[in-house]
């Protein structure tokens, strides 16, 4: 029997990580991760593919990472809220950077299309979902990524 195939659910509460385990449980491991540190080292460990929330703003602001990648002890508060607000963002630019090309699943409401198609362009492979997606149709695009039908 092939063990399930570990994801990474990068979030700063575990929403996601409750829900997906509901809805998935017994098709994937899904393995969370708070920051882009734990989520780069659970990816080099074998995680398959990485979903993330956009907003981090429940995350202390010592684990925030910025647009290099670089994480700072001393931010203004205007600093660590624009960083959070897009810290999915800047967690999945790290990783693609750093080699990772593990598909990615970024959970955003994005007003401007061409945004999401930037972002889906150059952080690839990388699908966008809104809020408004279905739970069934949230798990099709899961199941995708672990290969699973």
């Amino acid at each position: 029997m092939n063990p399930r195939p570990a994801i990474v659910v990068c979030e700063d509460g575990d929403e996601y990580t409750t829900r997906f385990a509901r809805l998935l449980g017994q098709e994937v491991e899904l393995e969370r991760a708070s920051n882009h540190a734990q989520a780069s080292r659970l990816l080099l460990a074998g995680a398959v593919a990485i979903l993330l929330d956009l907003d981090f703003r429940r995350t202390n602001p010592t684990e925030l990472i910025d647009e290099t990648g670089a994480t700072n002890s001393a931010l203004s508060d205007g600093e660590r809220r624009r960083l959070a607000e897009i810290q999915g963002i800047l967690i999945l630019r790290a990783l693609r950077s750093a080699g990772s090309m593990a598909p990615a699943i970024l959970f955003a409401d994005l007003d401007d299309p061409g945004r999401s198609d930037y972002l889906a362009r150059t952080l690839a492979p990388l699908t966008i979902l809104p809020s408004s997606e279905s739970l069934p149709a949230i798990a099709r695009h899961i199941r995708a990524l672990a290969g699973s039908p």
